[in-house]
């Protein structure tokens, strides 16, 4: 978040903190630069995507997808790993093979060198104080920022790829991770192997299913369920610095003294980031309360602790759940893999893969972070309004203050200072 004094919004910043248009929403987000490189690495275009360079990681999935293919690359891995190396030379073209490994080192190259650079670019922005415009209106949608849940995007993801980010606001990013999850998913005959894994019936798994396609799905699965989560925690937090942002410059624009009535009285109360925080401060307004007479602005949170279902620790882009993710992934695309040959089929070994994979990465997490960590964050008080007005308002401030969902609020007492 940002700590320093903000200035006038009547400057255009040379440097942006993010954007929302009908496409979806975007953010200069400081992700950790080997994050950006590891998605790279496990399936091209991931690590772009992870970083919010959307139209570089459409490219380089696509390029993935059709290279990929047209190499055996994934059947030749697969067959490497089940020891079958003659038949992995035999199955592999090498020449799309050669071709494939100029762009995948590029590709893990140049997501580790943007993340810097975006890292960067996000220090500028908060140096400069850039605004954010928190909606747009189009003929085609109306876009906002507002709270979500990142667990809510995550679930939906679960159940189908590219509807977490539906819901997260990313409308063209869920709408292609969607389209090549159904596709691949065809190719592979993965509806039908999953209906027969889970049926019982094993025999039949693996003598329909496409081994080349179907090597694709653990890692689009995994990462979906991942960006999903990451990208509406970090639209949380956009929402937020926006927020702070108009507090602050409200605060600074407000010059006049506070005016003392007849029979004052003084209301403190806290509410998280929300819409209804401006809702309360127009309705308090709109009761004849003087602009100068409300304060609210955000607190400076104290508390340093990781927690484990907090995504993102603070801004600096890092959580414990990477490393969680990324062992699932492994795991995931290694228990597809010797599925084939095991029993029970590469759906089920997949999901006990990436099941057994992130415990066994949040446990490596844990026991080399040198912090100590929660597995839930505590619930915090972001925002402090004080009121000063006439006491035959109390009543009525008390009710808007329930109506938009303040955390709670205090009546200061009256107290006369006597000469000692």
């Amino acid at each position: 978040m940002p700590h320093q004094k903000f200035e006038s919004a009547s400057i255009k910043p040379r440097y942006s903190k993010g954007k929302i248009s009908v496409f979806g929403t975007n953010s200069v987000y400081p992700r950790t630069p080997w994050i950006a490189a590891w998605w790279s690495a496990a399936f091209p275009g991931f690590g772009h995507m992870f970083i919010g360079k959307y139209l570089h990681g459409l490219i380089l999935i696509i390029w993935e997808l059709v290279v990929n293919n047209l190499s055996h690359l994934n059947m030749a891995i697969a067959f490497s790993f089940l020891g079958r190396f003659d038949e992995a030379k035999a199955i592999l073209n090498q020449d799309w093979a050669l071709l494939y490994v100029a762009v995948y080192v590029y590709s893990i190259w140049d997501s580790y060198r943007c993340a810097v650079e975006i890292k960067k670019s996000h220090v500028l922005a908060e140096i400069e104080d850039a605004p954010v415009t928190p909606s747009d209106v189009s003929f085609f949608d109306v876009v906002m920022l507002d709270k979500k849940s990142p667990l809510v995007g995550l679930i939906w993801s679960a159940f189908t790829p590219g509807l977490g980010q539906l819901y997260g606001g990313s409308t063209v990013v869920g709408t292609f991770i969607l389209a090549w999850w159904i596709y691949v998913c065809h190719r592979a005959a993965a509806v039908r192997t999953f209906l027969h894994s889970f049926l019982g019936d094993f025999d039949k798994v693996t003598a329909f299913v496409d081994w080349q396609w179907f090597l694709f799905l653990p890692s689009m699965y995994a990462f979906a369920i991942y960006q999903a989560y990451v990208s509406v925690t970090e639209n949380n937090t956009l929402f937020d610095i926006e927020q702070i942002r108009f507090l602050r410059v409200r605060d600074a624009s407000l010059t006049q003294p506070i005016t003392i009535e007849e029979n004052p009285t003084k209301i403190i109360a806290a509410i998280d980031h929300s819409p209804f925080v401006e809702m309360i401060i127009h309705d308090i307004e709109k009761l004849g309360v003087p602009p100068q007479n409300i304060v609210a602005l955000p607190l400076e949170n104290l508390d340093t602790q990781i927690h484990i279902l907090d995504t993102i620790d603070r801004v600096d882009g890092r959580s414990v759940l990477d490393g969680a993710m990324m062992g699932g992934t492994i795991f995931a695309v290694l228990g597809a893999i010797y599925g084939f040959i095991w029993d029970w089929g590469p759906i089920i070994w997949g999901l006990l893969g990436l099941a057994g994979g992130f415990f066994l990465g949040l446990i490596i997490e844990l026991a080399v972070s040198k912090r100590k960590i929660k597995i839930l964050a505590n619930r915090k008080s972001e925002v402090i309004i004080e009121v000063t007005c006439n006491a035959s308002l109390q009543n009525q401030l008390i009710n808007i203050l329930k109506s938009r969902r303040a955390m709670g609020f205090v009546i200061m007492p009256q107290r006369s200072i006597s000469n000692t």
